[in-house]
């Protein structure tokens, strides 16, 4: 006889989950889970796409049904977080946050992306690649895990230093990047070049078509970085979008060898399982403009330095190392004016400050800011303020 023609099969584990697999986070999530299920033959997914067919009365009708757990990504449609909160089965919960199941006593574990870590390596990011005028946050909705990256990235930007501005809307606080009108004003308000998180891809595109109708231009005026790496969209905008790649796959993974636990017996933590983000995935909206940055970085360094010293344009594309063309072009882009105004500028500033603090005559006061002398200053002077050196002086 054939001893295994004896042995029972292994019984099913059945999971009821919903996924929203229109999403790449869903998809991600759902690999992960697949993986698990690859590993663990005897057990079954039971899949739900969509919130309106996630219900309460399915969760209701589960252990009658013989679904043995529930692995939730998405709330589901209106009353289901309550059902949840009721049915004995163990239940997994995957970014989705209601008071009432929180407090449920049967087995249940909290899973979610580590927000905070989401927000630190954008702002890793920027720090690092150039120094940008000023810096941005804009939030896909007024929720929690929103709020969260907002507030991470801002304290990352200031241990280096930097401040951040949060995109807010009046017209549409509950979901402010909606407010197109708002965003384009918020965007042209910013000082050049800026670096700008925004919450989701989704959001991200938002930040992109606001750019383009108000004449911004990705990268060299604006850097954008946005969350969750959905290649269908970041892959394909204009330009491409570099993307944040959290740690989805192992989320799904991690859901199901929690539940694996559950049905062995285990309670589950009311402490939350954060899963930190995989890595950053640069394109195109950040990547030129990051040399870019560096190099009117170095540029604006020489001439504050040596801008008194009677330069050309010449010496400060010799002390770049790069092409006068390239120079030009890149400065021009973010500063809004060639080198050689640059240069004038700052003569000028300096010039300011002796006529107001010192006694030197018009021709010490030219000859130590790098002027070819007096009638040159005067000319320059006069025609960028209307007025010559001296009654400006008069004046102070």
């Amino acid at each position: 006889m054939n001893p295994g023609k004896h042995r029972r099969a292994a019984r099913q584990i059945k999971i009821l989950t919903v996924v929203r697999i229109s999403k790449a986070s869903g998809r991600d999530m759902l690999s992960g889970m697949f993986r698990f299920i690859e590993q663990n033959p005897s057990w079954q997914l039971h899949l739900v796409q969509y919130d309106s067919e996630f219900t309460a009365d399915v969760v209701r009708r589960a252990p009658a049904d013989g679904f043995d757990g529930i692995v939730v990504t998405s709330p589901g449609a209106k009353g289901t977080l309550d059902a949840l909160a009721e049915t004995p089965l163990p239940v997994v919960l995957v970014s989705v946050h209601a008071a009432k199941v929180e407090k449920r006593r049967r087995p249940t574990v909290f899973i979610g992306n580590d927000n905070c870590a989401l927000g630190r390596i954008a702002a890793t990011s920027f720090l690092k690649n150039g120094n940008y005028a000023e810096y941005a946050y804009i939030p896909k909705t007024d929720e929690d895990w929103c709020e969260e990256r907002g507030e991470s990235f801002a304290a990352a930007l200031a241990q280096g230093g930097r401040e951040c501005s949060c995109f807010a809307s009046l017209a549409n606080p509950s979901a402010p990047v909606e407010d197109a009108d708002g965003l384009v004003r918020f965007l042209s308000g910013l000082a050049k070049p800026a670096a700008v998180y925004a919450a989701s891809d989704e959001c991200a595109l938002k930040v992109l078509a606001a750019a383009h109708a108000a004449g911004i231009r990705i990268p060299e005026h604006l850097a954008l970085i946005g969350t969750d790496n959905d290649e269908f969209l970041v892959r394909h905008s204009n330009p491409p979008i570099t993307s944040i790649l959290p740690g989805h796959f192992k989320m799904g993974l991690r859901a199901m060898s929690e539940m694996k636990k559950l049905m062995s017996g285990g309670r589950g933590s009311r402490k939350p399982i954060y899963i930190p983000p995989v890595s950053i995935m640069e394109r195109t909206s950040t990547k030129p403009a990051l040399p870019a940055a560096a190099l009117v970085k170095r540029t604006k360094a020489y001439i504050a330095s040596h801008g008194c010293e009677r330069i050309e344009v010449a010496d400060v594309v010799g002390h770049l190392g790069v092409s006068r063309r390239l120079a030009e072009l890149r400065f021009r882009q973010m500063e809004g004016v060639s080198l050689r105004r640059a240069i004038e500028n700052h003569r000028l500033s300096e010039a300011k400050k002796l006529l107001s603090h010192t006694d030197l005559s018009v021709t010490a006061i030219a000859e130590r800011v790098g002027f070819s002398g007096q009638n040159r200053l005067s000319h320059v002077f006069k025609a960028r303020f209307g007025v010559a050196p001296e009654l400006w002086r008069a004046k102070q």
